[in-house]
Formats: C-alpha cells, structure tokens, sequence
C-alpha cells in the first residue's frame, strides 16, 4: 500500500474514532501515573516564597538545559524555573538533573510516558504538570517555555500577564479548517512553548495541552474549546514575534525571537542546521559567548 493510500485510510472516520480512543486511554493512563509523586514535588514548592513558576519540559537534550538555567540566572523574568524530564533517554535524565542541581533549579522527573508522536508527547505532559503539580501548587502565575527558547535580556513575564488570563505566543488553526466562533473568528491558541496563565483565571478550567488536528491546532490546542473560545481575546496578552539573523562559522539562519528577547533556538531537538554536532557545538559557544558571559560556566560540552 503506498504512502499516499495508508494517509487516506488513516483520515476515515472508523480509524480516526479507533485512534481517538486510543489516544484518550493513553492519556488517562498517564495522567494517573504517578500523581502521588507530583502532589509532594508541588507540597515541596509550596515551602519556598516565590508564586510565579515557569516550567519546562526537557526531551533528551541536556545541552539546551544547561543554556536555560544559566539564562534564567543572568536575565531576570519575574519567575521561577522548574524543570521537569520527559526525556527517553536515562543518560540524558541523570545529566539534566545534575545541571538542575548545579544551579540550584528545582527537578521532577515524569512517570514514562508511552505517546510516540513528539506533539502529543508534549501535550500529555503538559496536562500531567498541570493536573498533578500546578493544582496543587497553587501559585499567583505558572506557565511553560520551550526547554529551547531562552532569554537574552531581562524581561518580566509576570507583568506581561498582569490581570489578563495569560500571556503567550497566539497561533490560529490552518487556513483549511472552518470551524469558526461566533464572531466569525478562526481558534486560535497559545504556541505550547510559551504560554502563561493567571492561575486564578484558569484554576477550574479542564487545561488540555494535546494538539486538536481535527481543528488544525498542534499542541496547546487543545485548549481552545476549554478556554480560549470562553473568552474575548482582549483578555490574554499576545506575544509579538521577530526574527534574529545568526551566522555561525559561514552557516546562516534566522532564528525566531519572542518579544525581542525571547530567543528560540528551535531544532534543538536537532533539526535543520543542528542535526549537525559541529554546528550544535558552534551555535552552544555562539550563545555562550554571546548572551551569557563566556562559555567558563557551561558544564555541558557537546
């Protein structure tokens, strides 16, 4: 069966209902694992003054930790990080929490988490952090940032969401889906890798981070029909997005820069340009050399 017939057969409604439901067992399933733990990782927050949390969700590159935490340190944001593990790898598990533990950035490893697909992968563990840390934490602000996007300048992302809902960086469903909102205004939704909320605004809310592509949303669209659509969009403070040129040894690339200064590496996960290990370590000197004072604190080498 070729490649274009297998998708056909995959989009009819008998195997879309079929992996539907295996995806709702699966997250289920996981969002049950281990929940006593994350219930007293929360318990263990809740001892330390602060009340804006900032989580990410670290996938096997312990490079792009070791960026953030440092990061985190030399730029202000009006949060605090906390890393959590979704990472396959157990190697890069023990090296991730060894950097946490280094600069003195609270770690929770997740309970393994059996989604395949990257996308929905994320999305679970969002939803797990959520249900099973956040609720409990009960913090004033929380929210997540890509383990690949860091700030080069101080930026305050508690005030960015203010009294609003959240702040973040708003994607729209694709152009080919019409399910619309009354006004006749395409969903739309926080981009997973930066999205914050006023816990008390979303408190009650049954936060979904999977992707909906039956409405033309990756991940964090699972939200819209559980909080974005139930609200005027005035109310969420939107993110703007540039672009940053870098040339690394002759290697040029644009990189996407959230609010100036916000930057994304992307592919950290090793994609374009960084599938290359000469280029990753090139582009890990470039960020060290260039934002965060030298490469003389770095404690990952690639």
């Amino acid at each position: 069966m070729s490649s274009k017939a297998v998708e056909i057969f995959r989009r009819t409604r008998g195997v879309q209902l079929l992996l539907g439901l295996r995806h709702e067992i699966l997250r289920l399933q996981f969002l049950g694992s281990g929940a006593s733990k994350g219930h007293a990782f929360a318990k263990s927050l809740r001892g330390r003054p602060e009340r804006n949390y900032c989580f990410t969700i670290a996938f096997n590159t312990p490079w792009v930790i070791d960026v953030l935490t440092k990061a985190w340190q030399v730029f202000p944001t009006g949060t605090t990080l906390v890393v959590i593990d979704n990472s396959r790898s157990q190697e890069a598990r023990a090296s991730i929490e060894a950097i946490c533990a280094r600069r003195g950035v609270a770690y929770f490893g997740l309970p393994r988490n059996f989604e395949t697909n990257p996308s929905r992968s994320h999305g679970v563990s969002q939803t797990w952090i959520f249900h099973n840390i956040v609720k409990h934490l009960k913090p004033d602000m929380f929210g997540f940032i890509d383990h690949d996007c860091f700030p080069i300048g101080p930026i305050d992302i508690a005030r960015r969401v203010g009294r609003k809902i959240g702040y973040g960086m708003p994607l729209h469903a694709r152009s080919s889906y019409l399910y619309k909102v009354a006004k006749d205004e395409p969903c739309w939704y926080y981009w997973a890798g930066l999205c914050f909320y006023n816990f008390a605004a979303v408190e009650h809310a049954k936060l979904d981070f999977r992707n909906r592509l039956d409405m033309g949303m990756d991940t964090g669209g699972g939200n819209w029909p559980v909080l974005y659509s139930k609200h005027p969009g005035d109310e969420f403070e939107m993110a703007r997005l540039s672009h940053l040129a870098v040339n690394v040894d002759g290697k040029s690339a644009k990189y996407e820069l959230y609010d100036g200064v916000l930057f994304h590496v992307g592919g950290a996960s090793y994609r374009s340009h960084a599938t290359n290990p000469d280029y990753r370590s090139q582009l890990s000197d470039h960020i060290w050399k260039t934002y965060l004072g030298g490469t003389q604190d770095r404690l990952i080498s690639i």
